[in-house]
C-alpha cells in the first residue's frame, strides 16, 4: 500500500515567482530508533486481529503523524493483512460444530450470515432488539454446537477488522525501511507531474555508456538513440531537443523531456512507476559502480557532468511546484539493482510505442517477404531530424518513428496514434519546423483529421482507422515518389543485352534489379526496350532471354524426359530436376520454371489433386491411349449393351405406371 503526495511531509517556498517544493526524505541515521520499535510493534501483533491494531499508538512510537503514516505504510511491503480462511476458523471449533456447518451447507461467513438473516425472518419477523438479541443468537448457534462469541466471529471473518496480521518477508531493519520511504517518497512526486526534464552532457554520458556498453559510442546519434530505447522500453512518452552551445566549448547538450502520468492517459500509478524506474536509471548514470562507496564530493561531480540539471512539474492542490532532483536527493535513494533495473537485450527495433507500429511493421516485413513492398526496406529507428530554431521556437530534435528506403531515395514516416491536446500542439510546432522537407510522410486516425488538417498541404497524409494499412502506404508513395522515368532513362540497355546473351537466360526476379525495376508492371515497360527481334525476346513470369538458347533448352529437355520412359511426374521433383541438370535454370523460381514447362506443348501440367501437381508427357500418354483401345473393346460393347437393356426395361415400367394413374 503506497502513499500519496497528500500524506508525504513537505515544505512550500517561492523562489523568483515560482512555487517549489521540497519532500521530507530520511537522512542516514534519522528516525533509526523510530522506525526500530514500530518493526517491533508489530513483530508484537504478528498473528493478531486488525481490531487490536492501535494506529495512534504506532503513530505514538514515531512522534509524528505524518511521517508515521507514510512509514506504516512503507512497512506494508514486509507486512500485509491476511484473511483468515473458513476452515481455518473452523480448526479450533471442534469436530462437531464442522459437521454440523457442513450437513447444513455452510461452507463461508456469507452463507452463516444468510442462515442467521432467514432464521430470524422466521422467528422475530425480521428484526431482534437489544434484550431479545442474546437469546435469539444463542437458540440459532446450539444447532451447530457454537457460543455466541464463536459465531459473532465467524459472521465477522471476512471483514476488515478480522484480518491477521503477518509477515511476508524476513523482519526488515531501520535502514531498509529508509531507504524505501525515500524511493516511495520520490515515486509519489512522480506520479502527481506533467513532465520531468533533465539537461544532459552528451559526452559524460558516453562515458558512462562505454563503461557498461560494448562496443565504440561516439556522436550526437548514440546518445539519442540510447535515450530513445530507454524511454521506449520502459513504456514512457518523451521529447528531446539539443541546447546550442558556444562553438569554444566541445561539449553537446541535450534536453530531455519525460512526460508524466498528468499529460498521459492510463493509470497514473503504473506509468509513474516506469517514469520513477527511468528517472532512477538517468540519474545514476556516471556515478561509481555499486561495488565501490560513493563519497558526497564524486556523488556532486557525477550529477553535475553527465546530467546537469533535473528537475520535475509536480502538481499539488491544483497548483503546480517544481520539484529538483540533485546529487543530494540521488544519496537518499536505495542504490539500482543494475542487473534489474537496467533494459538488457540487443537494441533492436522490436519494441515499440504503440501497437499501431507493431502491427504495421509486422504486416511490412510479411509483404517483404513476398517481394510486395515495391522495393522499399522498412527501418526502425532512423537517424533524428534536426529542427532549426526560426520563429520563435527553440532548436529541437524530431525523432520519426520509421524510415522507408529504396535505392538513393529515403522517406520518414511518422504514425500520429498517441495524442492529446497538449500533444497535438507540441506535434504540430514540431512539423511546422520541418516544413519544406519533401521526405516526411504523416498517418494520422480517422478521427484526428481536424486536428491535422493544416498538415496537409505540406505533407502527404495517410488516413487509418483502427490500424495502419501497408498496401495503403505504398500506394500513397506510389503516387507522391513514383520515378520511373527517371529509372527508364538511367537503364543501361546495351549492358542488359550484353548480359543476356552471355546468360542465355535471365530470370524474371533477377530482372528487377537488372532494369531498376520494382513493380511488375515496370517490369514489362522496362522489357520492352531491350528486346531484339529474334535475339532477345520477354516473358512475364520467365524473364529475358536469347530465343535460341531456350529452344535448345526446350529439345535438350523433352529428349531427356522421353528417354526416361516414364509417363508422370511429379511437379516438384521435376523442378530439382531442372535446377541441377540445366545451370541455365538454376537461378530460376519454381513458379518462373513452371510457367517455362508449361508453354512446351510435348509436356503437361496437371492438376488432379490440391496436395499433388504432376507433369504428363504427351508422346507417352498417347502410345498407352493408343493400346488401350484394343485390349479393352470387347468388354466395353458388352457394359454398353446391358446398359442399354437395362434402360429400356427402366423407360417400359414408366410407361406402366402411366397407364396406372389413366
Amino acid at each position: 500500500m503506497r502513499f500519496s503526495l497528500q500524506d508525504v511531509k513537505r515544505q512550500v517556498r517561492r523562489r523568483d515567482g515560482e512555487l517549489t517544493v521540497t519532500l521530507h526524505f530520511l537522512r542516514p541515521g534519522e528516525l533509526s530508533a523510530e522506525i526500530e520499535r514500530l518493526i517491533a510493534f508489530h513483530e508484537q501483533r504478528c498473528g493478531q486481529a486488525r481490531k487490536n491494531f492501535a494506529q495512534d499508538e504506532a503513530g505514538a512510537l514515531v512522534g509524528d503523524y505524518r511521517l508515521a503514516g507514510c512509514l506504516l505504510a512503507t512497512l506494508s511491503a514486509w507486512y500485509a493483512w491476511r484473511q483468515p480462511s473458513w476452515d481455518e476458523a473452523l480448526r479450533d471449533l471442534g469436530e462437531q460444530a464442522r459437521a454440523a456447518l457442513a450437513e447444513a451447507g455452510i461452507s463461508s461467513p456469507v452463507s452463516l450470515r444468510l442462515a442467521l438473516f432467514d432464521y430470524v425472518n422466521t422467528h422475530y419477523a425480521g428484526f431482534l432488539d437489544e434484550q431479545t438479541r442474546p437469546a435469539a443468537l444463542e437458540a440459532f448457534a446450539a444447532p451447530y454446537d457454537l457460543t455466541i462469541p464463536q459465531l459473532e466471529y465467524l459472521l465477522a471473518l471476512d471483514t476488515d477488522d478480522e484480518a491477521v496480521l503477518t509477515r511476508v518477508a524476513e523482519t526488515p531493519d531501520a535502514g531498509s525501511v529508509a531507504a524505501l520511504y525515500n524511493q516511495w517518497v520520490f515515486e509519489a512526486a512522480l506520479f502527481n507531474s506533467s513532465e520531468v526534464r533533465f539537461l544532459i552532457d552528451c559526452e559524460a554520458f558516453l562515458a558512462a555508456q562505454r563503461a557498461t556498453t560494448a562496443g565504440a559510442l561516439t556522436g550526437l546519434g548514440a546518445v539519442i538513440k540510447r535515450l530513445c530505447y530507454l524511454a521506449r522500453t520502459l513504456g514512457v512518452y518523451y521529447d528531446l531537443a539539443y541546447e546550442e552551445t558556444p562553438s569554444s566549448t566541445r561539449s553537446t547538450l541535450l534536453r530531455l523531456t519525460l512526460y508524466g502520468p498528468q499529460e498521459t492517459t492510463g493509470s497514473a500509478q503504473q506509468y509513474g512507476q516506469r517514469l520513477a524506474r527511468l528517472c532512477r536509471i538517468l540519474l545514476d548514470f556516471g556515478l561509481a559502480p555499486a561495488s565501490q562507496p560513493r563519497t558526497r564530493r564524486q556523488e556532486s561531480v557525477a550529477l553535475s557532468r553527465a546530467i546537469r540539471q533535473a528537475e520535475a512539474t509536480v502538481h499539488l492542490f491544483q497548483q503546480a511546484y517544481r520539484f529538483t532532483m540533485d546529487a543530494a536527493l540521488l544519496a537518499l535513494l536505495p542504490a539500482p539493482d543494475r542487473q534489474s533495473e537496467m533494459p538488457h537485450g540487443a537494441e533492436s527495433a522490436a519494441i515499440y510505442d504503440s501497437s499501431i507500429e507493431q502491427s504495421f511493421a509486422e504486416a511490412f516485413a510479411s509483404l517483404e517477404r513476398t517481394q510486395s513492398t515495391d522495393g522499399w526496406q522498412l527501418e526502425r529507428e532512423p537517424e533524428p531530424l534536426l529542427l532549426p530554431s526560426d520563429r520563435g521556437n527553440a532548436p529541437g530534435i524530431f525523432i520519426p518513428d520509421f524510415a522507408l528506403t529504396r535505392g538513393t531515395r529515403r522517406i520518414y514516416v511518422e504514425i500520429l496514434g498517441f495524442w492529446t491536446p497538449t500533444y497535438r500542439e507540441r506535434k504540430i510546432q514540431k512539423l511546422q519546423q520541418l516544413k519544406g522537407r519533401t521526405d516526411l510522410v504523416l498517418a494520422l486516425p480517422v478521427e484526428a483529421h481536424q486536428a491535422f488538417a493544416g498538415l496537409a498541404a505540406d505533407y502527404p497524409l495517410v488516413e487509418y482507422r483502427g490500424q495502419l494499412s501497408v498496401t495503403q502506404l505504398l500506394r500513397t508513395l506510389q503516387e507522391r515518389y513514383d520515378d520511373f522515368e527517371e529509372r527508364l532513362a538511367a537503364l543501361d540497355i546495351e549492358g542488359v543485352r550484353a548480359r543476356v546473351r552471355a546468360e542465355g537466360l535471365v530470370p524474371e526476379r533477377t530482372c528487377y534489379a537488372l532494369l531498376n525495376c520494382y513493380r511488375r508492371s515496370e517490369l514489362a515497360q522496362a522489357a520492352s526496350r531491350v528486346l531484339l527481334p529474334d535475339a532477345i525476346a520477354y516473358t512475364p513470369g520467365v524473364g529475358l532471354y536469347v530465343p535460341d538458347r531456350l529452344e535448345h533448352l526446350h529439345r535438350s529437355f523433352v529428349e531427356w524426359i522421353e528417354a526416361q520412359g516414364k509417363r508422370a511426374w511429379s511437379l516438384s521433383t521435376i523442378l530439382q530436376e531442372c535446377k541441377t541438370g540445366w545451370p541455365e535454370l538454376a537461378e530460376c523460381e519454381d513458379a518462373a520454371l513452371e510457367i517455362l514447362l508449361s508453354s512446351w506443348p510435348e509436356v503437361q501440367i496437371q492438376r488432379d489433386s490440391i496436395f499433388e501437381t504432376k507433369l504428363v508427357v504427351e508422346a507417352l500418354r498417347e502410345e498407352e491411349t493408343a493400346i488401350a483401345p484394343r485390349v479393352a473393346s470387347p468388354a466395353a460393347r458388352r457394359v454398353v449393351r446391358e446398359r442399354r437393356a437395362g434402360m429400356k426395361k427402366q423407360a417400359q415400367q414408366e410407361a406402366s405406371q402411366q397407364n396406372l394413374w389413366e
